[in-house]
């Protein structure tokens, strides 16, 4: 272990895990990146927890993030180790239950956290949060045999039949929708995905890339997602979220090689192909939303860092050229 310390001092874990919680229902290098200053990054190393090691948090849960036969395997992960390997650190995973994956950044047992964790201001309050990595949330899933391709409306809910797992943020929305024949709650997955193949739910909405690789895991289930189109009367079944990745405060330049990590994959294209590997192969899932709620929170309107941790950055474009 190196002697490199977090001091959480001033984030109390009340607040901290209030702003945490996790999601259950994310050009060329040099324009995307934004400001960049003169530091070169070849002048000294990253600085990690374990030197030369970049540690790695997440639930352990497919498709976001894994470790089989001793390799990461998953979307974030396999992100993340594209990364890690331009900056020349070994990924190390720790897996691990929510609200576990947090805290270990947070006491410096792990540089970075992902799995399908959203943005939200708090948490841009006490984390430094990426970019989003892609976007989810609003998606309902139905048999093969329905006729919706592209998208649904709220509208399209009228007298079907709705289900969800107890405890989802999304149900007091879905209780409101005009016309829905019934509202049923589940205790597992599984169980609300039974009764949407009996033919005895017509539409559920979960946890959109588990399901997705559900799906291209059992294609025997002859069930598909399709989009909800947003509507602003019920914000939480129909919006999606940005899916980020966060790291300590303290750890800016691993924040900042993370992040310009992050845009050089999508500048090359590299996030789609990974996605699609794990059956997350809509496209919606990476259209940004239509309103970025970052801008003044902490980001501008170019996209650079603001808020309460701003700060100079180190220019690390030399290892994703």
């Amino acid at each position: 272990m190196s002697d490199f310390k977090f001091d959480a001092r001033g984030i109390s874990r009340r607040n901290l895990l209030k702003a945490t919680g996790y999601g259950s229902m994310a050009v060329l290098l040099g324009s995307a990146m934004g400001r960049l200053p003169a530091i070169q990054a070849a002048d000294k190393p990253i600085k990690t927890i374990r030197p030369g090691y970049l540690t790695a948090a997440c639930l352990g849960d497919m498709p976001l993030g894994a470790v089989r036969d001793g390799q990461p395997i998953g979307t974030d992960l396999e992100l993340l180790k594209l990364i890690a390997d331009r900056l020349e650190l070994k990924l190390d995973v720790l897996t691990m239950g929510f609200p576990a994956v947090i805290e270990a950044v947070r006491s410096g047992r792990a540089d970075w956290f992902g799995g399908n964790f959203a943005w939200n201001p708090m948490r841009s309050k006490i984390l430094l949060l990426t970019d989003a990595v892609f976007y989810t949330g609003a998606y309902v899933i139905m048999r093969e045999d329905e006729p919706f391709k592209d998208s649904l409306t709220i509208a399209d809910l009228k007298g079907r039949t709705l289900g969800s797992n107890t405890g989802y943020f999304i149900i007091p929305d879905m209780k409101r929708v005009e016309g829905v024949k019934e509202v049923k709650l589940y205790d597992s997955t599984d169980a609300c995905l039974r009764d949407v193949r009996a033919g005895r739910l017509d539409f559920a909405v979960l946890d959109a890339p588990t399901i997705d690789y559900m799906i291209l895991q059992d294609p025997s289930l002859k069930l598909k997602q399709v989009p909800i189109q947003f509507d602003e009367k019920f914000p939480s079944l129909t919006a999606k979220f940005e899916a980020i990745w966060g790291i300590h405060p303290q750890n800016q330049e691993l924040f900042d090689a993370v992040n310009q990590g992050l845009r050089w994959l999508k500048s090359t294209d590299q996030i789609r192909p990974v996605l699609a590997k794990y059956g997350i192969k809509n496209p919606d899932y990476l259209v940004p939303l239509p309103k970025d709620q970052r801008i003044g929170v902490d980001r501008d309107e170019k996209g650079n860092l603001i808020g309460p941790f701003e700060h100079p950055m180190r220019d690390f474009s030399q290892a994703f050229s």
